[in-house]
């Protein structure tokens, strides 16, 4: 009878030990929904083309919020651009808990000084054994990054393109100013304002960037935006050096003089060279 008792009272503490296991894994399993993967951590990956030894400079894209841009190394427009100037071809996967990003924590990979900058510093280096200077390129929440990057370590920078963010922080003043492009689609609801307040403020520190707003376009990729930034990141590279920077005036999409920028220069873009400026007009929606 009391090895029944002792058997009967060995089964109920197994039973309560079950039973409170089970409870533990359904708490961290809602809280893994809840949370998603990778809560507590930062994730920074890189996808890149196999290398020649023949790099002049990096090409980094830079996809959505948390997305994979494996898909940009697959894309032909930039892989012949890339080769046409002897550019390495990489993309970023990196992934950060949209909250903390889109809160006042301001915390994750949209900021390069808390880790994602020193990856991404630390992989061009690994994969190309040197310290090449930087092309970069990105959408939505790629352009978080990459905005806040160029200003980041503007000496690696050759110049960069940022597409549709959400928000952004005040450019700085610089002793090094590389090119830039600020663009953002004219339906593109509570982005264009931010977009244009950005490279308004670049400006009026005399920051040579050029401002695009698509019309017609929300949210979206926009393939001829993109052959755009293809062209000016070629001129950049490559242009006639016998030409000289063009400004344009944002609101009439028409060429101006120095004197005219004094007194609103933040409203004049610049473009590399003239050989631009079809294109920019073409594309922009004053």
């Amino acid at each position: 009878m009391i090895q029944l008792n002792r058997y009967k009272l060995l089964c109920v503490l197994r039973a309560s030990v079950r039973e409170r296991c089970v409870g533990v894994i359904r708490v961290l399993l809602a809280l893994l929904l809840v949370a998603g993967p990778l809560a507590a951590e930062d994730l920074f990956e890189h996808r890149a083309l196999p290398t020649t030894g023949k790099e002049e400079a990096v090409l980094v894209l830079c996809p959505g919020m948390n997305g994979d841009g494996a898909f940009f190394l697959e894309e032909t427009p930039w892989r012949e651009f890339a080769d046409r100037h002897a550019l390495g071809l990489m993309a970023i996967h990196y992934t950060s808990p949209a909250g903390p990003m889109y809160s006042d924590a301001r915390q994750g990979y949209y900021w390069p000084e808390q880790g994602s900058g020193e990856a991404l510093l630390k992989e061009i280096q690994e994969v190309y054994g040197k310290d090449l200077p930087i092309l970069i390129y990105g959408f939505s929440g790629g352009a978080h990054f990459v905005s806040r990057f160029s200003e980041w370590v503007p000496e690696r920078v050759i110049a960069w393109s940022a597409y549709s963010a959400q928000f952004w922080d005040s450019p700085s003043e610089s002793e090094i100013l590389p090119p830039g492009i600020v663009a953002c689609g004219e339906q593109d609801g509570v982005r264009w304002f931010p977009s244009f307040a950005y490279f308004y403020e670049g400006r009026r520190l005399g920051k040579p960037w050029t401002w695009v707003s698509l019309e017609g376009t929300g949210h979206v990729r926009n393939g001829d935006f993109e052959q755009f930034v293809r062209e000016f990141f070629g001129e950049v590279l490559h242009g006639d050096e016998s030409s000289s920077p063009v400004l344009v005036d944002v609101l009439s999409g028409e060429t101006i003089d120095a004197d005219e920028v004094l007194l609103q220069p933040g409203l004049a873009a610049i473009l590399p060279s003239d050989a631009l400026v079809e294109s920019w007009r073409t594309l922009h929606a004053p």
